[in-house]
Protein backbone atom coordinates (compact mmCIF):
# COMPACT_ATOMS: atom_id res chain seq x y z
CA UNK A 1 0.00 0.00 0.00
CA UNK A 2 2.71 2.32 1.05
CA UNK A 3 4.36 1.68 -2.97
CA UNK A 4 1.09 2.67 -4.34
CA UNK A 5 0.82 5.50 -2.39
CA UNK A 6 4.15 6.87 -3.31
CA UNK A 7 4.20 5.37 -6.83
CA UNK A 8 1.42 5.52 -9.10
CA UNK A 9 0.87 2.49 -10.66
CA UNK A 10 2.16 3.95 -14.35
CA UNK A 11 5.36 4.57 -12.45
CA UNK A 12 5.86 0.69 -11.10
CA UNK A 13 6.32 -0.04 -15.02
CA UNK A 14 9.91 1.75 -15.17
CA UNK A 15 11.00 0.41 -11.80
CA UNK A 16 14.28 -1.64 -11.40
CA UNK A 17 13.90 -4.89 -10.30
CA UNK A 18 15.18 -5.06 -6.57
CA UNK A 19 18.51 -6.84 -7.23
CA UNK A 20 19.62 -4.42 -9.69
CA UNK A 21 18.46 -1.53 -7.44
CA UNK A 22 21.31 -2.40 -4.52
CA UNK A 23 24.07 -2.68 -7.24
CA UNK A 24 23.46 0.88 -8.18
CA UNK A 25 23.09 2.14 -4.81
CA UNK A 26 26.49 0.37 -3.45
CA UNK A 27 27.60 1.60 -6.66
CA UNK A 28 26.70 5.50 -6.18
CA UNK A 29 27.85 4.70 -2.46
CA UNK A 30 31.14 3.49 -3.74
CA UNK A 31 31.67 6.20 -6.11
CA UNK A 32 30.85 8.70 -3.55
CA UNK A 33 33.41 7.64 -0.86
CA UNK A 34 36.41 7.29 -3.07
CA UNK A 35 35.94 11.30 -3.88
CA UNK A 36 35.37 12.02 -0.39
CA UNK A 37 38.58 9.94 0.27
CA UNK A 38 40.11 11.69 -2.72
CA UNK A 39 39.11 15.03 -1.53
CA UNK A 40 40.25 14.81 2.17
CA UNK A 41 43.73 13.48 0.48
CA UNK A 42 44.12 16.66 -1.81
CA UNK A 43 42.38 19.09 1.07
CA UNK A 44 44.21 17.47 4.13
CA UNK A 45 44.25 20.85 6.28
CA UNK A 46 40.49 20.80 6.36
CA UNK A 47 37.80 18.29 7.91
CA UNK A 48 34.95 16.60 6.24
CA UNK A 49 32.84 19.45 7.38
CA UNK A 50 35.44 21.97 5.25
CA UNK A 51 36.36 23.84 8.38
CA UNK A 52 40.37 23.96 9.24
CA UNK A 53 41.38 21.10 11.73
CA UNK A 54 42.56 22.68 14.29
CA UNK A 55 46.12 22.32 15.30
CA UNK A 56 46.43 19.84 12.73
CA UNK A 57 50.01 20.15 10.61
CA UNK A 58 49.28 20.14 6.95
CA UNK A 59 51.63 16.67 5.51
CA UNK A 60 53.62 17.60 2.74
CA UNK A 61 53.32 15.70 -0.10
CA UNK A 62 56.16 13.87 0.15
CA UNK A 63 55.49 12.44 3.24
CA UNK A 64 54.43 8.99 1.65
CA UNK A 65 57.11 8.82 -0.39
CA UNK A 66 60.22 5.90 -0.25
CA UNK A 67 62.07 9.25 -0.04
CA UNK A 68 60.73 10.60 4.26
CA UNK A 69 60.23 6.65 5.00
CA UNK A 70 64.07 6.54 4.37
CA UNK A 71 65.00 9.54 6.17
CA UNK A 72 63.26 8.95 9.05
CA UNK A 73 64.83 4.88 8.85
CA UNK A 74 68.51 7.11 8.46
CA UNK A 75 67.45 8.61 11.82
CA UNK A 76 66.58 5.70 13.31
CA UNK A 77 69.65 4.11 12.56
CA UNK A 78 71.88 6.74 14.02
CA UNK A 79 70.05 6.44 17.25
CA UNK A 80 70.89 2.84 17.25
CA UNK A 81 74.81 4.07 17.83
CA UNK A 82 75.94 1.62 14.69
CA UNK A 83 79.59 1.14 13.91
CA UNK A 84 81.75 3.52 11.75
CA UNK A 85 81.25 2.08 8.58
CA UNK A 86 77.24 1.41 9.19
CA UNK A 87 77.24 5.25 10.44
CA UNK A 88 78.79 6.17 7.07
CA UNK A 89 76.38 4.28 5.08
CA UNK A 90 73.34 5.37 6.57
CA UNK A 91 74.31 9.01 6.32
CA UNK A 92 75.11 8.33 2.48
CA UNK A 93 71.70 7.05 1.66
CA UNK A 94 70.59 10.60 3.70
CA UNK A 95 72.36 12.23 1.09
CA UNK A 96 70.83 10.10 -1.52
CA UNK A 97 67.13 10.54 -0.24
CA UNK A 98 67.59 14.29 0.10
CA UNK A 99 68.94 14.79 -3.69
CA UNK A 100 65.63 12.57 -4.56
CA UNK A 101 63.34 14.93 -3.50
CA UNK A 102 62.06 18.28 -4.84
CA UNK A 103 64.34 20.99 -4.12
CA UNK A 104 61.65 22.60 -2.15
CA UNK A 105 60.78 19.29 -0.40
CA UNK A 106 64.30 19.07 0.36
CA UNK A 107 64.61 22.52 2.18
CA UNK A 108 61.42 22.31 4.33
CA UNK A 109 62.55 18.79 5.34
CA UNK A 110 66.46 20.00 6.85
CA UNK A 111 64.84 23.25 8.02
CA UNK A 112 61.85 21.72 10.01
CA UNK A 113 64.62 19.36 11.18
CA UNK A 114 67.40 22.30 12.67
CA UNK A 115 64.09 24.49 13.88
CA UNK A 116 62.86 21.06 15.83
CA UNK A 117 66.41 21.55 18.22
CA UNK A 118 66.75 17.85 18.07
CA UNK A 119 70.31 16.40 17.22
CA UNK A 120 72.26 12.97 17.04
CA UNK A 121 75.32 12.09 17.00
CA UNK A 122 77.53 10.36 14.88
CA UNK A 123 80.84 9.39 16.64
CA UNK A 124 82.45 10.76 13.34
CA UNK A 125 85.10 13.96 12.98
CA UNK A 126 84.43 17.23 11.51
CA UNK A 127 86.92 16.57 8.61
CA UNK A 128 87.04 18.72 5.81
CA UNK A 129 87.85 17.67 2.04
CA UNK A 130 89.15 19.91 -0.66
CA UNK A 131 86.40 22.45 -1.52
CA UNK A 132 85.19 22.77 1.72
CA UNK A 133 82.65 20.17 2.19
CA UNK A 134 82.89 17.86 5.07
CA UNK A 135 83.56 14.26 4.10
CA UNK A 136 81.99 13.01 8.44
CA UNK A 137 80.02 14.83 10.43
CA UNK A 138 79.75 14.94 13.97
CA UNK A 139 75.92 15.47 14.40
CA UNK A 140 73.48 14.97 12.59
CA UNK A 141 72.64 19.02 12.40
CA UNK A 142 76.04 19.21 11.34
CA UNK A 143 75.16 16.81 8.27
CA UNK A 144 72.12 18.80 7.52
CA UNK A 145 74.22 22.41 7.38
CA UNK A 146 76.59 20.96 5.09
CA UNK A 147 74.18 19.16 2.94
CA UNK A 148 72.29 22.60 2.65
CA UNK A 149 74.52 24.10 -0.54
CA UNK A 150 74.22 21.99 -2.53
CA UNK A 151 70.54 21.64 -2.26
CA UNK A 152 70.20 25.72 -2.85
CA UNK A 153 72.57 27.77 -1.93
CA UNK A 154 70.78 30.98 -1.21
CA UNK A 155 68.52 29.19 1.01
CA UNK A 156 71.40 27.88 2.59
CA UNK A 157 72.73 31.21 3.28
CA UNK A 158 69.48 33.01 4.60
CA UNK A 159 69.19 29.94 6.62
CA UNK A 160 72.77 30.25 8.41
CA UNK A 161 71.98 33.76 9.30
CA UNK A 162 69.64 32.69 11.31
CA UNK A 163 71.55 29.84 13.34
CA UNK A 164 74.21 32.56 13.67
CA UNK A 165 71.81 35.04 16.20
CA UNK A 166 72.01 32.39 18.53
CA UNK A 167 74.76 30.29 20.17
CA UNK A 168 74.12 26.82 19.17
CA UNK A 169 77.77 24.65 18.62
CA UNK A 170 80.98 26.02 17.12
CA UNK A 171 80.72 23.15 14.84
CA UNK A 172 77.56 24.54 13.27
CA UNK A 173 78.40 28.13 13.31
CA UNK A 174 81.61 27.17 11.63
CA UNK A 175 79.47 25.52 8.83
CA UNK A 176 77.12 28.80 8.71
CA UNK A 177 79.93 30.98 8.54
CA UNK A 178 81.22 29.08 5.73
CA UNK A 179 77.33 28.77 4.28
CA UNK A 180 77.18 32.38 4.04
CA UNK A 181 80.55 33.24 3.20
CA UNK A 182 80.10 31.20 -0.03
CA UNK A 183 77.21 33.24 -1.12
CA UNK A 184 77.40 36.46 -0.04
CA UNK A 185 79.82 39.16 -1.09
CA UNK A 186 78.78 42.55 0.03
CA UNK A 187 80.06 44.37 2.78
CA UNK A 188 77.21 43.98 5.19
CA UNK A 189 77.78 39.78 4.58
CA UNK A 190 81.45 40.54 5.19
CA UNK A 191 81.33 42.34 8.57
CA UNK A 192 78.76 39.76 9.76
CA UNK A 193 81.15 36.72 8.49
CA UNK A 194 83.87 38.85 10.38
CA UNK A 195 81.87 40.09 13.72
CA UNK A 196 80.53 36.04 13.99
CA UNK A 197 83.87 34.65 13.72
CA UNK A 198 85.28 37.22 16.65
CA UNK A 199 82.43 36.15 18.56
CA UNK A 200 83.13 32.42 17.91
CA UNK A 201 86.79 32.21 18.34
CA UNK A 202 85.77 34.39 22.30
CA UNK A 203 83.03 32.76 23.26
CA UNK A 204 84.22 31.33 26.54
CA UNK A 205 82.42 27.45 26.79
CA UNK A 206 83.72 27.10 23.03
CA UNK A 207 87.24 28.51 23.82
CA UNK A 208 87.67 26.05 27.05
CA UNK A 209 87.12 23.08 24.47
CA UNK A 210 87.76 24.03 20.90
CA UNK A 211 86.13 21.47 18.54
CA UNK A 212 87.89 20.83 15.20
CA UNK A 213 84.81 22.96 13.18
CA UNK A 214 86.01 25.93 16.38
CA UNK A 215 89.30 25.58 15.14
CA UNK A 216 88.55 25.47 11.15
CA UNK A 217 86.30 28.54 11.51
CA UNK A 218 89.79 30.31 12.18
CA UNK A 219 89.85 30.22 8.24
CA UNK A 220 87.15 32.68 7.75
CA UNK A 221 89.17 35.83 9.00
CA UNK A 222 91.71 34.82 6.26
CA UNK A 223 88.82 34.66 3.57
CA UNK A 224 87.37 37.70 4.68
CA UNK A 225 90.97 39.59 4.74
CA UNK A 226 89.90 40.33 8.65
CA UNK A 227 93.37 42.20 9.16
CA UNK A 228 91.72 44.33 11.77
CA UNK A 229 91.35 40.93 13.67
CA UNK A 230 95.32 40.95 14.23
CA UNK A 231 95.28 41.90 17.94
CA UNK A 232 92.82 38.87 18.69
CA UNK A 233 94.79 36.88 17.06
CA UNK A 234 98.03 38.17 19.15
CA UNK A 235 96.29 37.49 22.22
CA UNK A 236 95.65 34.22 21.18
CA UNK A 237 99.58 33.37 20.45
CA UNK A 238 100.58 34.77 23.53
CA UNK A 239 98.44 32.11 25.45
CA UNK A 240 101.56 29.87 25.94
CA UNK A 241 99.25 27.56 28.10
CA UNK A 242 97.14 26.95 25.43
CA UNK A 243 99.15 25.48 22.55
CA UNK A 244 95.71 24.74 20.48
CA UNK A 245 94.68 28.45 20.48
CA UNK A 246 98.00 29.82 20.07
CA UNK A 247 98.68 27.42 16.76
CA UNK A 248 95.40 28.10 15.38
CA UNK A 249 95.97 31.87 16.10
CA UNK A 250 99.49 31.76 14.50
CA UNK A 251 98.39 29.96 11.52
CA UNK A 252 95.77 32.60 10.83
CA UNK A 253 97.90 35.56 11.19
CA UNK A 254 101.02 33.98 9.11
CA UNK A 255 98.59 33.50 6.11
CA UNK A 256 97.12 37.07 6.95
CA UNK A 257 100.87 38.23 6.22
CA UNK A 258 101.13 36.55 2.94
CA UNK A 259 98.21 37.87 1.73
CA UNK A 260 98.30 41.85 2.79
CA UNK A 261 101.96 42.24 4.36
CA UNK A 262 101.78 45.97 3.97
CA UNK A 263 98.78 46.10 6.39
CA UNK A 264 99.79 43.47 8.90
CA UNK A 265 103.70 43.60 9.20
CA UNK A 266 103.24 47.25 11.05
CA UNK A 267 100.92 46.33 13.09
CA UNK A 268 103.21 43.29 14.31
CA UNK A 269 106.05 46.11 14.21
CA UNK A 270 103.35 47.94 17.02
CA UNK A 271 103.09 44.94 19.12
CA UNK A 272 105.44 45.29 21.96
CA UNK A 273 103.67 42.64 23.83
CA UNK A 274 103.93 40.08 20.96
CA UNK A 275 107.50 41.06 20.18
CA UNK A 276 108.47 40.45 23.74
CA UNK A 277 105.88 37.06 23.89
CA UNK A 278 107.28 36.10 20.87
CA UNK A 279 110.37 37.51 19.23
CA UNK A 280 110.95 34.43 16.68
CA UNK A 281 107.75 33.65 15.69
CA UNK A 282 107.14 37.66 14.82
CA UNK A 283 110.69 37.46 12.98
CA UNK A 284 109.55 34.83 10.88
CA UNK A 285 106.42 36.83 9.80
CA UNK A 286 108.51 39.92 8.14
CA UNK A 287 111.40 37.51 6.43
CA UNK A 288 107.95 36.94 4.57
CA UNK A 289 107.89 40.34 3.10
CA UNK A 290 108.66 40.89 -0.34
CA UNK A 291 111.75 43.38 -0.89
CA UNK A 292 110.61 43.63 -4.64
CA UNK A 293 107.54 45.67 -3.30
CA UNK A 294 108.60 49.40 -2.43
CA UNK A 295 106.19 49.93 0.69
CA UNK A 296 106.98 46.04 1.88
CA UNK A 297 110.96 46.51 1.49
CA UNK A 298 110.36 49.92 3.60
CA UNK A 299 108.45 48.29 6.12
CA UNK A 300 111.71 45.78 6.77
CA UNK A 301 114.01 48.33 6.61
CA UNK A 302 112.84 50.34 9.02
CA UNK A 303 112.20 46.92 11.20
CA UNK A 304 115.90 45.71 10.73
CA UNK A 305 117.02 49.10 11.63
CA UNK A 306 115.13 50.11 14.39
CA UNK A 307 117.32 49.85 17.36
CA UNK A 308 115.14 48.47 19.45
CA UNK A 309 116.00 44.97 17.47
CA UNK A 310 117.53 42.01 19.25
CA UNK A 311 119.67 40.24 18.15
CA UNK A 312 117.56 36.94 18.72
CA UNK A 313 115.03 38.83 16.25
CA UNK A 314 117.89 39.46 13.95
CA UNK A 315 118.98 35.74 13.68
CA UNK A 316 115.62 34.10 13.63
CA UNK A 317 115.15 36.55 10.64
CA UNK A 318 117.82 36.20 9.05
CA UNK A 319 117.70 32.31 9.22
CA UNK A 320 114.86 31.98 7.36
CA UNK A 321 114.84 34.77 5.03
CA UNK A 322 112.91 34.66 1.97
CA UNK A 323 110.25 33.05 3.83
CA UNK A 324 107.93 31.18 1.62
CA UNK A 325 107.35 28.02 2.92
CA UNK A 326 103.49 27.72 3.16
CA UNK A 327 101.13 25.53 4.87
CA UNK A 328 98.84 23.26 2.72
CA UNK A 329 95.50 21.83 4.31
CA UNK A 330 91.83 22.03 2.94
CA UNK A 331 90.19 24.67 4.40
CA UNK A 332 86.44 25.66 4.77
CA UNK A 333 86.35 28.82 2.10
CA UNK A 334 90.12 29.46 0.83
CA UNK A 335 92.94 27.58 -1.14
CA UNK A 336 95.96 27.31 -0.99
CA UNK A 337 98.41 26.46 -3.41
CA UNK A 338 102.43 26.27 -3.45
CA UNK A 339 104.50 28.72 -5.57
CA UNK A 340 105.75 27.01 -8.81
CA UNK A 341 109.58 26.79 -8.87
CA UNK A 342 110.12 29.30 -11.89
CA UNK A 343 108.03 31.96 -9.35
CA UNK A 344 110.60 31.59 -6.37
CA UNK A 345 113.82 31.31 -8.18
CA UNK A 346 112.57 34.92 -9.96
CA UNK A 347 112.18 36.31 -6.89
CA UNK A 348 115.35 34.89 -5.24
CA UNK A 349 117.45 36.25 -7.85
CA UNK A 350 116.09 39.86 -7.80
CA UNK A 351 115.78 39.87 -3.83
CA UNK A 352 119.19 38.61 -3.65
CA UNK A 353 120.49 42.10 -5.78
CA UNK A 354 118.47 44.06 -3.00
CA UNK A 355 120.08 42.86 -0.09
CA UNK A 356 123.82 42.96 -2.12
CA UNK A 357 122.88 46.74 -2.84
CA UNK A 358 121.69 46.68 1.55
CA UNK A 359 125.23 45.32 2.12
CA UNK A 360 127.10 48.34 0.44
CA UNK A 361 125.07 50.91 2.13
CA UNK A 362 126.48 52.01 5.42
CA UNK A 363 123.13 52.49 6.60
CA UNK A 364 123.07 48.57 7.21
CA UNK A 365 126.94 48.25 8.76
CA UNK A 366 125.03 47.44 12.40
CA UNK A 367 123.19 44.24 10.47
CA UNK A 368 126.20 43.31 8.15
CA UNK A 369 126.35 40.03 9.92
CA UNK A 370 122.91 39.06 9.61
CA UNK A 371 123.05 40.55 5.62
CA UNK A 372 125.69 38.10 4.67
CA UNK A 373 123.66 35.00 6.50
CA UNK A 374 120.90 36.28 3.89
CA UNK A 375 123.20 36.22 0.83
CA UNK A 376 124.74 33.02 1.35
CA UNK A 377 121.07 31.69 1.97
CA UNK A 378 119.65 33.29 -1.59
CA UNK A 379 122.85 32.29 -3.45
CA UNK A 380 122.76 28.18 -2.66
CA UNK A 381 118.99 28.81 -3.93
CA UNK A 382 119.29 30.64 -6.72
CA UNK A 383 122.94 28.45 -7.68
CA UNK A 384 120.88 25.16 -6.89
CA UNK A 385 119.45 23.15 -10.02
CA UNK A 386 115.51 23.27 -9.37
CA UNK A 387 114.34 19.86 -7.85
CA UNK A 388 117.61 19.43 -5.83
CA UNK A 389 118.13 19.89 -2.59
CA UNK A 390 118.62 23.45 -1.16
CA UNK A 391 116.78 25.00 -4.48
CA UNK A 392 113.46 26.16 -4.28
Amino acid sequence: MLRKYLLPPSATRIMLPNKTLWISLLALGAAGLLALVWWLTDHPDKSASGQPTCGAARTPRHAASGATDLLASAVERLRENPDRAATLQTLKDLQAALKSMPRDEALAWIRAFLESGQDQPTGLSFEIAAGGNLTTWPTLRTFMLDALPAIDPAAAAALSREILTKPTTADEWALALRNVGRVETSAEATALLIEKTAALIANPEWQAHPSVGYLNAFDVLVYTNATASTPLLSSLIQQKDRKDLAHAGFLTLDRLVQRNPAEVLPQLAADTALLASRPEMTAQQFARADLRDETQRGIVKSWLLDPARTATELRSFAAVYPNNNRFISNNLLTTEAQQSGADLAAHDRQVLEIIKSWSADPAFQPIAEHLRTMTARLTGFVGSPPGSPGSP
